[in-house]
């Protein structure tokens, strides 16, 4: 089974559910805040296995226009389930 990996801590990657959903659910702390892509207080940084999440959506793209999803949403980056994928809350500055 696919998981995700979080400075430290592994949990299963739920096809369809989004990072934030999934490291919630198994109380892996993460800082948050609207869950709707609006406030970029769940902004992640994709280690590896950024080709295992659907594509950025509109919400990241107005956020991080430069990412080339080494920047993500934990509340909009949706698990494929297709393989691991390894992420850090302290990903890089806003503007990469």
């Amino acid at each position: 089974m696919a998981s995700i990996r979080c400075d430290g801590h592994e949990v299963p990657a739920q096809p369809g559910r989004d990072v934030l959903g999934c490291l919630l659910d198994h109380n892996v702390p993460i800082v948050y805040l609207c869950m709707a892509g609006m406030c970029r207080t769940c902004r992640i940084g994709v280690l590896s296995g950024a080709e295992h999440l659907v594509p950025m959506t509109p919400a990241e793209r107005h956020h991080f226009p430069q990412s080339r999803g080494e920047v993500r949403l934990a509340c909009q980056a949706v698990m494929l389930g297709t393989g691991d994928v390894d992420i850090s809350q302290r990903p890089p500055s806003p503007s990469s």
